[in-house]
C-alpha cells in the first residue's frame, strides 16, 4: 500500500524542465519533443522579438499544456510565466497562415512578457522591489498590447501571423467600403460586435501602420518611454497624463491623432475594395463552413444575442439556404461550433463538435481535454446520432459510405488516416503531412495538408496505395475544398487576397473563379457559384455567375526553415525543482491604512501574492499590526489543484478561523443535456475554532438550444462529537433557470434555507426590502430583461464608454419562518459602464420597487463586473 501510495503521488511530481539563460520549459515527462521544439523557436527567434519590443530582464518560465484540440497560449505579466497548448490549428471561420505552431505562439506570448514587463528609472526600482503590478506597460489599452503581438508573429516569416494572411486587411477593406472605420474609441473597449478579437486585428493593422511610416524602431523606444511612467495607473483614466505624453515625445502627435492619420491611410488603400458578389443572406457575424446538396446550402452559423449587462448567448444553428426560392430556415440547433467542414451525402449531414474527456496532461482545463463528436443527421427525418468520439481533425464520407478521419500524431508532427466503418475503426496508414480537411466522392480523395514549416496545400490521397501527393502547392494557403465531378473548388490567399479557384483534375488546368472583396468556402450549383463573402458586420452567403477565368500560379519566393542546429545554446534537463523556484511571490505591496476616521490610529503591513508556473499551486498572504488590540493580523490564502482535477482552496485567519472549499468535477460534457456535475465539501472552523462546520454538496447544470439550468445543494451540520460547541443540521438550495425569449431572457431565482438552530441567523433580501433575518426562509425572483438600445458612445480623455442600455421588470416574493411573507415588483435599468481601457467594467442599477406595503422604493447600486 505504501509502493502504492509513493507512486501515485510521484505521478503528480513528473513536471519536467529544459533549461537554458533565458528560459526554462517545465512539460509533463512525455511532452519531451514539444517542449525542445517550444525552447528552440523561443531561443531562435529571441532575438527578432528583442529587436522591436526590447531586451529581457530575467529567465522566463514557458509551461506546455495539453488540453486536447485546443489551439492557445497565455502569458501572465504578473506571475512572470507563459502557458503553450499543444494543438497546432487548422482552420476556425477564416484560413489562418501558421507554417510551424510552435513558432508562432511563442514569439506572441514572448513579446508579450517583453512589453508588459518593460521598465526603466524609478518605475523599474518599484517592479523590481513589489513586483509586476507597477509595470506601467501593463496599463495599456489592449490594441497596443494585441496588436505589438501580432505585429511580432507577422514578422518571422512572411506567410505566417495575421497581418500577412489577408483577412484583417479584407475586413479593414469592407469597413472602408462602408464608411465606417473604427474609432479609437471603439477599438479601447471593443463592444460587442464582428468580428470578436478586435484588439488584434485594429491593434496589429495600427502597428503596421506606425512600422511603416515611423519606423520599427519607435516600438521599444515608445515603450521604454511609457515603462518610465509610474503614474500609468492614472494613464488607464487620463491616458492625457501618461499613454499621450509617451506618444508625443517618439511620435509627435498623441494617439488619437495618430488613430486619425491611420484611418485616413486605410481608406485611401483600400478605395477600390468591392464585394466578389451579391450578397444573398442578412444576418451577418460568423458562418462555419458552406456545403452544397442538391439545390440546397447547408452552413453553420453563429451570432452572439446580448441579454443583459456584459453577458451574452452564444446562439450556433445548422442552417439550410434554398436557391430555387431564396430562403433561409434554422436546420438544428448546435451546443458548439463545428470544428471541421460540413460533409454531406445520401440525404445525410456529418459535422463535428467538440467533447471533454479526462486524462490529458493540463492544469489549466483540470486533467480534461477536447475531442471531437462526430454527428450524422437525417436531412429527411431529422434524426441526429454521434457515431464516434476521437481526436478527429478532417473527416469525409467515401463512396460506400465509410468516413475517412485524420487524426495527429502523438507527440510529433503529422497525421493517421483512420476509416470507420459503423463498426470500428481502422488505421490505414500515416503521414509526414499535417492532414487539416478532407473530401472525396467517386473518383477522387482530396486532402489540404502541410508539411512542418510550411502552410496548408492541396494533395491527392490514395487510400489502397496508401499514398498522398501535392496538387496545388505554393508558400500561401489553399483549403476550404469542395470536389465537384471532376473539379476542385478551393479557396487560397494568393498576394493576401482570398479567392475562389477551380481546378479541373482531369485537365490539370486552374481557374480563378472570383476577383475582388472576400471569398470563401466556394460551391457551384448549375450556372451560379455560391460562396462566403463578408462585410462590416459578418459572413452572409454570396452568389455570383460561374465564369472561370484561366489562371497560372505565380512562382513566390519560399519561407526559410530555420535551422535549430546552428543554435549554440547550453540545454540543461531540471525537474520539479525548477517549478518551486517559481513560488517567489510575485507581488510584495506594503500597505498603511488608517483604523480610525480621525486618522489618529492606523495599521501596516504587508500583502504578498505568489504561485508556481504550472497553475498548480497559488498563495496570498496578509501580515499587519492591529492597533487597537495591539495584536498580530494575519491572514492566508492557499489555492491548490496539485491533484487535479481536485481543487482545493484554504483561507486561514490567525486565531480566529480557517476556511475550506474541496471540488470535483465529477461530469463535464459539452453537448445539450447535464452538463456539470460537482461534488464539494466546504467546511470551516471559526468563531475562534469553537465551532467546526462541514458543508458537503452537489451542483449541477443542463444546457439547451435556448435554457440553462443550474442548482446547488449544501448540506451544513455541526457536531459538538467532532469537536463544535454545537450540534446542527441545515439545507440549502439554490436554483437559476434562464429561458431566452426571443431577443431577451427570462430568468427566475430561487434560494431556499432550513437551519433553525444556527446562532448566526441566516440573512435573505429582496429587491425593496432591507436585508432580513430567518432560520428558514424561501425566495423567488423572477424577471425578464432584454437590451433597450445600443449607445457605443464614450471618451478617450477621461477615458469611458457606455456600451448598452437593458430594461428589466421583475416580481420577488420572500417567504420566512412563522409564514410571514414579503413581496414586491418593479422595473430596473442597467447601463454597461467601461473605463481604464475597457478593462475595468461596471453596472450601475437604477430600480424602483413597489413593496408589499404599498410602498415605493427607489434604489441605485454599481456592480463590477470583471472581464474574465
Amino acid at each position: 500500500m505504501l509502493t502504492i501510495t509513493i507512486l501515485g503521488l510521484c505521478a503528480w511530481f513528473n513536471w519536467e524542465t529544459l533549461k537554458t539563460d533565458d528560459f526554462t520549459v517545465i512539460y509533463k515527462k512525455d511532452y519531451y519533443q514539444e517542449a525542445l521544439h517550444t525552447l528552440h523557436n523561443l531561443e531562435y527567434y529571441k532575438g527578432n522579438v528583442r529587436q522591436i519590443v526590447g531586451e529581457g530582464q530575467r529567465n522566463l518560465p514557458v509551461v506546455i499544456e495539453d488540453v486536447g484540440a485546443i489551439s492557445n497560449g497565455f502569458a501572465n505579466p504578473i506571475f512572470h510565466n507563459v502557458h503553450i497548448f499543444t494543438h497546432p490549428p487548422g482552420f476556425a471561420y477564416r484560413m489562418e497562415g501558421i507554417e510551424n505552431w510552435y513558432r508562432a505562439v511563442a514569439v506572441h506570448e514572448y513579446a508579450h512578457i517583453l512589453h508588459l514587463s518593460k521598465t526603466k528609472g524609478f518605475a523599474k526600482i518599484l517592479a523590481n522591489v513589489f513586483g509586476s503590478l507597477f509595470s506601467p506597460n501593463i496599463y495599456s489599452p489592449g490594441w497596443i498590447t494585441e496588436g505589438i503581438t501580432v505585429f511580432n508573429e507577422s514578422m518571422v516569416a512572411p506567410y505566417e501571423g495575421r497581418l500577412n494572411d489577408g483577412f484583417f486587411d479584407s475586413y479593414i477593406a469592407a469597413r472602408v467600403h462602408e464608411k465606417d472605420m473604427p474609432s479609437i474609441i471603439e477599438a479601447t473597449n471593443a463592444p460587442v460586435d464582428f468580428p470578436f478579437g478586435t484588439y488584434y486585428l485594429y491593434g496589429g493593422e495600427f502597428f503596421n501602420f506606425l512600422a511603416r511610416e515611423y519606423g520599427v524602431e519607435k516600438f521599444s523606444e515608445f515603450f521604454s518611454e511609457y515603462g518610465s511612467y509610474f503614474w500609468a495607473p492614472l494613464s488607464a483614466v487620463i491616458p492625457f497624463v501618461g499613454l499621450d505624453v509617451a506618444a508625443r515625445k517618439i511620435y509627435g502627435k498623441p494617439f488619437p491623432h495618430l488613430f486619425r492619420a491611420w484611418r485616413e491611410y486605410e481608406e485611401r488603400q483600400h478605395e477600390n475594395w468591392r464585394p466578389a458578389g451579391t450578397k444573398i443572406t442578412e444576418p451577418g457575424w460568423y458562418i462555419y463552413s458552406l456545403r452544397a446538396q442538391g439545390g440546397n446550402l447547408y452552413y453553420v452559423r453563429y451570432r452572439p444575442v446580448k441579454l443583459d449587462g456584459f453577458y451574452y448567448r452564444s446562439m450556433i444553428h445548422l442552417m439550410v439556404f434554398d436557391t430555387d426560392h431564396d430562403t433561409e430556415r434554422v436546420v438544428a440547433s448546435l451546443s458548439g461550433t463545428i470544428t471541421a467542414p460540413l460533409r454531406c451525402t445520401n440525404e445525410k449531414l456529418y459535422y463535428t463538435t467538440r467533447q471533454l474527456v479526462s486524462g490529458h496532461a493540463n492544469v489549466y482545463y483540470g486533467g480534461f481535454g477536447v475531442v471531437m463528436n462526430l454527428h450524422e443527421r437525417d436531412l429527411v427525418t431529422g434524426t441526429d446520432k454521434i457515431v464516434l468520439t476521437e481526436n478527429i481533425r478532417g473527416f469525409c464520407v467515401l463512396p460506400d459510405g465509410r468516413i475517412l478521419y485524420s487524426k495527429d500524431r502523438v507527440h510529433g508532427f503529422g497525421s493517421e488516416l483512420w476509416v470507420y466503418d459503423g463498426n470500428r475503426t481502422e488505421m490505414r496508414f500515416e503521414t509526414e503531412l499535417l492532414v487539416n480537411e478532407l473530401d472525396a466522392n467517386d473518383d477522387h480523395i482530396v486532402a489540404v495538408a502541410r508539411c512542418d514549416f510550411d502552410n496548408w496545400d492541396i494533395y491527392i490521397l490514395d487510400l489502397e496505395d496508401e499514398r498522398i501527393e501535392a496538387l496545388v502547392a505554393t508558400p500561401w494557403i489553399e483549403g476550404s475544398i469542395a470536389l465537384k465531378n471532376d473539379s476542385l473548388i478551393f479557396t487560397a490567399n494568393y498576394d493576401k487576397e482570398y479567392s475562389v479557384y477551380m481546378y479541373d483534375l482531369k485537365a490539370g488546368e486552374l481557374y480563378r473563379l472570383t476577383e475582388n472583396g472576400y471569398a470563401d468556402y466556394g460551391v457551384v450549383i448549375d450556372d451560379g457559384l455560391y460562396f462566403l463573402g463578408m462585410a462590416q458586420n459578418g459572413f452572409d452567403v454570396y452568389r455570383k455567375e460561374l465564369a472561370p477565368q484561366d489562371y497560372e500560379l505565380v512562382d513566390s519566393e519560399l519561407s526559410q526553415e530555420p535551422d535549430f542546429d546552428e543554435l549554440a545554446i547550453d540545454v540543461r534537463r531540471g525537474g520539479y525543482g525548477d517549478v518551486l523556484k517559481t513560488l517567489i511571490p510575485a507581488l510584495r505591496i506594503p500597505f498603511a491604512m488608517p483604523t480610525k476616521s480621525d486618522l489618529s490610529a492606523w495599521t501596516y503591513g504587508l500583502l504578498l501574492l505568489g504561485g508556481d508556473a504550472t497553475n498548480e499551486n497559488m498563495y496570498g498572504g496578509l501580515l499587519a499590526r492591529d492597533p487597537d488590540d495591539e495584536d498580530l493580523i494575519l491572514n492566508l490564502l492557499w489555492q491548490s489543484r496539485f491533484f487535479t482535477p481536485l481543487d482545493m482552496v484554504f483561507l486561514y485567519d490567525y486565531r480566529n478561523s480557517l476556511d475550506y472549499s474541496i471540488t470535483y468535477p465529477v461530469f463535464l460534457n459539452l453537448e445539450y443535456g447535464l452538463s456539470n456535475l460537482t461534488m464539494f465539501l466546504d467546511g470551516r472552523a471559526f468563531e475562534g475554532f469553537t465551532r467546526q462546520e462541514f458543508a458537503p454538496g452537489l451542483a449541477l447544470a443542463f444546457q439547451y438550444p435556448r435554457t440553462t439550468v443550474s442548482t446547488r445543494f449544501s448540506f451544513p451540520f455541526e457536531r459538538q462529537s467532532w469537536g463544535s460547541e454545537i450540534n446542527r443540521s441545515a439545507q440549502r438550495m439554490q436554483l437559476t433557470l434562464r429561458q431566452m425569449i426571443m431577443e431577451g431572457e427570462a430568468r427566475l431565482f430561487a434560494n431556499a434555507h432550513v437551519d433553525p438552530r444556527n446562532p448566526e441567523i441566516p440573512s435573505c433580501a429582496i429587491r425593496g426590502y432591507d436585508s432580513i433575518t430567518s432560520p428558514k426562509a424561501l425566495s423567488l425572483s423572477a424577471e425578464y430583461g432584454q437590451r433597450l438600445c445600443r449607445l457605443r458612445r464614450g471618451l478617450w480623455n477621461p477615458n469611458i464608454y457606455f456600451e448598452d442600455l437593458y430594461w428589466i421588470i421583475f416580481a420577488d416574493y420572500l417567504w420566512t419562518q412563522g409564514g410571514t411573507t414579503y413581496y414586491s415588483a418593479g422595473c430596473e435599468l442597467r447601463l454597461e459602464v467601461k473605463t481604464g481601457f475597457g478593462f475595468v467594467r461596471l453596472l450601475p442599477r437604477l430600480g424602483i420597487a413597489f413593496t408589499k406595503a404599498s410602498t415605493i422604493q427607489v434604489y441605485f447600486a454599481i456592480f463590477p463586473s470583471l472581464p474574465i
